[in-house]
C-alpha cells in the first residue's frame, strides 16, 4: 500500500512560490504556519527538493512558535548529484535525514557529528524517479509524507499522479513573470477536484484531491 502523499505550498496570486532568480519570499500569514506545522506535526517525513535545502537551509521540523509537537518528522531530499550542504539545519535534529541520489552521483563524506541519522539512496536513474521514491517510502515504512517543494518536486509528483491532496496557500501579492511559477511542463491534462476554498487571515486556502 503506497503512502499517503499531500502535496502543500504557498504561493502569490498569480502562481509564483520565489522571486526572480529562486529568491525565496515568504507568502504564508500566521493562520497558514499555524496549518503547515500541523500538518508537519502530522506526518511521518518531510521531502524537498536539493535546491531547496541549499537556497532556503529550512529546518524541517515542528516550530512550538506555530504548533505544539514532540514529533520530530524525518527529512527526504532529492539530491540527483548529491550535492546536500553538509552543515544544513536539516543535520541538527535527532531524526533520520534520508538522501535520494541519481545513479551517476559521487560518493562523498558528511558530517560525522551531526545529530541526524543519514541515509543514503541511490536510484538506478540519473535523476530519482516517483517509481524509485515511492519504493525508498516504502522501505522506510511512511504512511503519510507531505511534500514541501520546489517547482521540479512539485511538478514530478503531479505529473506521476502519485498524490493524494494538495493543498495551496494564496497570498495576496502579485510576483509576474520573473518569478518561479509552482510547476512547470505538465504532461498531459489533470482533472483534479477541489473540495475545500476558504478564507485564511489575509489570503484564501485551496484543497484538491485526487
Amino acid at each position: 500500500m503506497n503512502p499517503y502523499i499531500h502535496i502543500n505550498f504557498a504561493c502569490s496570486i498569480d502562481g509564483k512560490i520565489a522571486l526572480e532568480g529562486g529568491v525565496p519570499y515568504k507568502f504564508s500569514n500566521l493562520l497558514d504556519l499555524q496549518r503547515v506545522h500541523r500538518l508537519r506535526s502530522e506526518s511521518n517525513a518531510i521531502l524537498v527538493g536539493i535546491n531547496t535545502i541549499n537556497n532556503d537551509d529550512p529546518k524541517l521540523v515542528v516550530n512550538p512558535k506555530y504548533f505544539e509537537s514532540s514529533n520530530v518528522p524525518d527529512a527526504i531530499v532529492l539530491d540527483s548529484k548529491f550535492r546536500i550542504n553538509g552543515s544544513a539545519r536539516i543535520f541538527n535534529y535527532k531524526r533520520k535525514v534520508i538522501i535520494i541520489t541519481g545513479i551517476d552521483a559521487p560518493d562523498r563524506p558528511l558530517p560525522g557529528n551531526s545529530a541526524a541519522k543519514i541515509i543514503i539512496k541511490r536510484c538506478d536513474s540519473i535523476r530519482p524517479d516517483i517509481e524509485c521514491l515511492i519504493r525508498i517510502i516504502n522501505e522506510m515504512r511512511y504512511t503519510k509524507v507531505l511534500v514541501e517543494g520546489g517547482k521540479g518536486v512539485l511538478t514530478s509528483f503531479i505529473n506521476s499522479e502519485f498524490w493524494d491532496e494538495i493543498t495551496i496557500f494564496y497570498s495576496p501579492v502579485l510576483v509576474g513573470d520573473k518569478g518561479i511559477s509552482m510547476i512547470e511542463g505538465i504532461d498531459k491534462v489533470i482533472r483534479t477536484s477541489i473540495v475545500d476554498v476558504k478564507k485564511l487571515g489575509d489570503g484564501f486556502l485551496l484543497t484538491i484531491k485526487r
